[in-house]
């Protein structure tokens, strides 16, 4: 640029000069040109000013990247906080799988099924919790995603930034450079104003020589092209009030650009100075952590190995788990057949009790029939027993009473021998009686005096026949029948007195009568002798055929009462059957009953064991709802923790972003500015270039007016004085 710049000074110093005309116009162009150099002289000013801004953008972008690290740093610690806590999580819901197994596989097989719930619910619980902190570990890896993909983002910002603001540095050396150029092109064009203004004042002198000559001229038939000159000149001065009117909108043009230039300069200062921030968080950044990028790619590596570990922990885990569920299934498999079996035995025991319930009400049934048949029994036993002792009294009594009464009837045998004997006796007797029946009657006596003796001795006979009878009689019910055997000895005794008292009475009757009433007395009692000796004769038979009536009757009582023994021995020994067989029932029946009763007590045992089971699942089923009601508790605390801590890094994130966004905004109006900057500058460019295409026409123009000028001048010197024109001295 420098080059560029001093190549049209040398252009314009080796031009030769113009006429006079366009030297003016040239003067004009070259006041254009020292305001134009009076505005740059501005720039340095902007250009600090810019660089300022710069320096603050600078200072913004370390302060960015510094808040950006400590951010990472801690989104990063509590990532490693998090990994830490899930893979304490994953360590412990491991030592509990483990546990677990260990538990399903040594418990015994009748509290495994019950510890099955509890195992369930565990690793129901276990699977919800791992698929929560699954599900934070992805939503951590996503936002850790995000959070590396804004962190790459806002690098790339810096990156873009630093980029920036090595642009901004490049462009301020070139504006320095420019500037450099610019006051080297002051200094040539003051030199050359300085020149100019020698110059001027040659030219008025020139002028004035011009006047002179002119008038020579003039004086000598050249006032036509002074003239023409002259109306050139005022030409030129019109075209000098045309470029002083342009150089006024010039500088109004310039003042604006110098205010807008001001703002822009206030803008590229705190451009500058937020780069200057930027720069100076950047350093301490770098400063900070010299080795970030390999510490990065340490936290990297040990994420990654991390992951991997844990992904095989999950792995592991979730193999475990798999084994669980289907050591689970199949216990839940035999949970139910043993529920179902449970059920079933419940069912049965429930059946067993109601049919128990009911065989006992039977049993207590029969045993209260049995009871009373027992009761009945033994009553009847008792009875049984009291009659047999009655009877057995009845028989000693009896045999008593035979014994009596055959040493009754011995001597009953023995008086009705001695009576027999007495009849014998007195049927001679009357035997006697009948053939001395004559005698009698004149012997018999003539009053009733005389028959009392008879009389008495016979009742004395009757009495002593009585005394036997009535003792035969009274001395026991069953031999009445052997006292009815002396009743005929005594209808006969009777008969007899009767018949002697007939006798006597028809001897007494006869006695005081007549003879046919005698006759009728003796035929009577001559038949009443028959009937007499033939009660006799049968009264002789009948005390045989009573003894042997009484034997036949003593003989089919005692069978009789054998048989009534007999049958009471058979029907005791009926009774005692039957008593031995209904204790042979009541023994099975208490047999059974007893076993019904165990049966019974078992099966309130189990029912016991089963409520003890029940009651101990129940308290399991109630501790795994508090465990799980704790690690829900505790999943809640770690999402409300996690939620948390989201929403703190998203209140981060969005004031980052809202940093960013602000710092964007302020890199887009810095971008704009430098846009207009560059604007600016290429207009400056494009009219410093016209006016320098406009400044070399007029001093073409100009050193064209100056040769004109000279040429004549030139020649006269030359033919004055032959010397060397001024433009070759030089």
């Amino acid at each position: 640029m420098e080059t560029e710049n001093a190549r049209p000074v040398e252009e314009e110093q080796a031009e030769p000069r113009g006429h006079s005309g366009k030297g003016q116009t040239m003067w004009s162009g070259l006041h254009d040109t020292w305001v134009q150099s009076k505005s740059k002289a501005a720039l340095p000013e902007q250009l600090q000013g810019s660089q300022v801004v710069v320096e603050q953008l600078q200072d913004q972008v370390q302060l960015q990247q510094k808040k950006l690290k400590m951010d990472g740093l801690r989104q990063t610690q509590s990532l490693e906080c998090v990994l830490e806590r899930q893979h304490l999580a994953v360590e412990m819901l491991l030592q509990e799988g483990q546990a677990l197994k260990a538990q399903v596989s040594f418990r015994t097989p009748f509290y495994l099924p019950y510890k099955l719930g509890h195992g369930l619910i565990l690793s129901s619980s276990v699977y919800l919790q791992l698929r929560q902190y699954k599900a934070v570990t992805q939503e951590q890896e996503r936002e850790r995603s995000l959070q590396v993909e804004w962190d790459q983002h806002m690098w790339e910002q810096l990156n873009q930034a630093e980029s920036y603001a090595h642009v901004l540095e490049s462009s301020l050396d070139l504006y320095k450079k420019k500037y450099q150029a610019a006051l080297g092109r002051v200094g040539e064009l003051e030199s050359w104003m300085q020149h100019l203004e020698k110059e001027a004042g040659g030219k008025a002198t020139g002028h004035a020589e011009k006047h002179m000559l002119l008038e020579d001229l003039q004086s000598k038939g050249q006032a036509e092209d002074n003239l023409a000159q002259f109306k050139g000149e005022q030409h030129s001065a019109q075209e000098r009030g045309q470029a002083v009117q342009l150089t006024c909108q010039h500088k109004a043009i310039i003042q604006e650009l110098q205010i807008q230039l001001a703002a822009s300069r206030t803008k590229l200062l705190q451009q500058k100075e937020a780069l200057a921030g930027l720069r100076r968080e950047f350093a301490s950044y770098k400063l900070t952590h010299s080795c970030s990028a390999t510490r990065s790619r340490n936290q990297l590596t040990s994420q990654e190995i991390l992951r991997q570990k844990l992904w095989q922990q999950a792995k592991e885990h979730w193999a475990l788990v798999e084994d669980l569920k289907l050591e689970l299934a199949r216990e839940a498999k035999r949970n139910s057949n043993t529920v179902t079996d449970l059920a079933r035995l419940e069912l049965a025991v429930q059946s067993l009790c109601q049919e128990a319930v009911a065989e006992r009400k039977q049993q207590q049934r029969e045993l209260a029939a049995l009871q009373h048949q027992v009761c009945q029994a033994q009553a009847l036993l008792g009875q049984s027993r009291r009659l047999c002792a009655q009877k057995e009294r009845a028989i000693q009594k009896r045999d008593r009473l035979l014994r009596r009464a055959w040493a009754s009837h011995s001597v009953f045998q023995e008086r009705a021998r001695a009576h027999s004997l007495n009849a014998t006796s007195r049927e001679a007797k009357h035997g006697s009686w009948c053939a001395g029946a004559p005698v009698l009657q004149q012997r018999r006596p003539k009053s009733p005096e005389q028959w009392w003796p008879a009389g008495q001795a016979l009742g004395q006979e009757e009495a002593a026949m009585k005394g036997p009878q009535e003792q035969l009689v009274g001395g026991d019910p069953e031999l009445q029948r052997l006292g009815k055997v002396g009743l005929p000895l005594e209808a006969l005794h009777g008969r007899e007195r009767r018949a002697e008292a007939g006798l006597g009475q028809t001897s007494f009757l006869g006695g005081g009568g007549p003879a046919a009433a005698a006759a009728a007395a003796t035929t009577s009692a001559r038949g009443l002798l028959r009937e007499l000796i033939e009660e006799l004769s049968w009264s002789k038979w009948q005390p045989l055929q009573a003894a042997s009536m009484l034997e036949l009757e003593m003989f089919q009582r005692q069978l009789q009462e054998e048989w009534s023994v007999q049958g009471l021995q058979a029907c005791m020994m009926e009774q005692k059957a039957e008593n031995c067989s209904l204790q042979e029932q009541l023994t099975k029946q208490t047999a059974a009953l007893r076993l019904a009763r165990w049966s019974f007590r078992q099966a309130w045992l189990q029912l016991q064991q089963q409520a003890a089971k029940i009651d101990s699942l129940q308290i399991s089923l109630e501790a795994s709802r508090v465990s799980q009601h704790c690690l829900h508790q505790e999943s809640e605390l770690v999402v409300a923790d996690v939620r948390q801590w989201v929403k703190e890094q998203k209140q981060v994130n969005e004031e980052l972003g809202h940093k960013l966004r602000v710092q964007i905004k302020q890199i887009a109006q810095l971008t704009g500015e430098r846009d207009l900057l560059r604007e600016l500058v290429e207009r400056l460019q494009q009219d410093n270039q016209r006016l320098k295409n406009e400044a070399s026409e007029k001093r073409i123009v100009c050193e064209r007016i100056k040769v004109s000028e000279w040429y004549p001048l030139l020649r006269t010197h030359q033919r004055l004085g032959g010397q060397p024109a001024p433009g070759q001295s030089r």
